[in-house]
């Protein structure tokens, strides 16, 4: 996971763990953990250090992004919120 630094650039890497989900049927669901140093964190996408909604997804391919409306989420300001995602697909060795 990658996260824009104050410059807007993607200058580090988080050691997050967790899992993004998408089905067939254009669902998605979404859990993240941080490290423990950060388990106080709350903001707009995490409640004491824990991220964590579901809801539906479109997937555009050609221009590799994908758009979650979020139907329901551990913070409560994210649910009928629609987020674009730009995601980049590789193949691990």
């Amino acid at each position: 996971m990658e996260e824009p630094g104050a410059d807007g650039r993607l200058n580090h890497i988080t050691n997050r763990q967790g899992m993004l989900l998408y089905t067939r049927e254009g669902h998605m669901s979404v859990q993240l953990m941080p490290p423990q140093s950060e388990s106080s964190i709350s903001n707009d996408y995490v409640k004491e250090g824990y991220e964590a909604s579901f809801g539906s997804c479109d997937m555009n391919e050609q221009e590799q992004t994908a758009t979650h409306h979020v139907q329901g989420s551990v913070s409560p300001g994210l649910v009928g919120k629609h987020l674009a995602r730009v995601y980049q697909l590789s193949v691990g060795t």
